[in-house]
């Protein structure tokens, strides 16, 4: 048996808002003055803590920010990560109108999972609101699997809870494709629209499987 695991954000997914607007919105919402609005400051604060798997690094990131600012905000750092998060999902669209009959597709050839570094109840909450979440056998969360890709851990556990002959990733991402390849798996430059006409095809000519 082989298997194929896809990125979530990006791959899979389209946003239909750009992920600046929704930390501006947030900020807005926390009652920030428009002129102190800085959603680079809140993104960079973020993956700062992201990046080294920091606990809830999302409400550090705005404990952090509202702090630097001095201000008296009208919501929580908490809040204030909570109303991100459910804007993030309310802004997911598929990547293509078909996604669920696409990972169908796949998942009658392989077995299929998504291998994407993001928190928990955000990424779960994405792949419901995509319709695909019971028809994956596997999803690997870096979070909740305490792994990040590029130090190759996170495609280690996904192997660990998949066993296979041979192991593919699907990302149009460069950095996931080289973590990927760092970690013995093969791996397909494209997106969901890519494979829309033959996913099957296209992840056997992209792995020479």
């Amino acid at each position: 048996m082989r298997a194929v695991y896809f990125n979530l954000d990006l791959t899979l997914t389209r946003m239909e808002r750009p992920f600046d607007a929704l930390v501006v919105e947030v900020l807005q919402e926390a009652g920030i003055p428009d002129p102190a609005i800085d959603a680079t400051r809140q993104s960079n604060l973020f993956f700062d803590r992201f990046l080294d798997l920091q606990p809830d690094p999302l409400v550090g990131a705005y404990r952090a920010h509202f702090e630097d600012l001095e201000a008296d905000t009208d919501l929580s750092p908490e809040e204030a990560a909570q109303l991100q998060k459910q804007l993030e999902v309310d802004a997911v669209r598929p990547a293509v109108e078909n996604l669920p009959e696409l990972v169908d597709a796949v998942g009658e050839e392989y077995a299929v999972g998504v291998l994407t570094s993001g928190l928990p109840d955000l990424q779960r909450a994405k792949l419901e609101a995509l319709g695909i979440e019971q028809r994956l056998d596997d999803v690997a969360v870096s979070y909740e699997l305490d792994a990040t890709k590029g130090s190759g851990d996170l495609f280690a556990a996904a192997e660990e809870r998949t066993a296979a002959d041979a192991y593919a990733y699907v990302s149009n991402h460069d950095s996931d494709r080289e973590a990927a390849t760092d970690a013995g798996w093969a791996t397909v430059d494209a997106d969901a629209a890519d494979l829309a006409d033959d996913p099957v095809a296209r992840i056997e000519d992209g792995t020479g499987w």
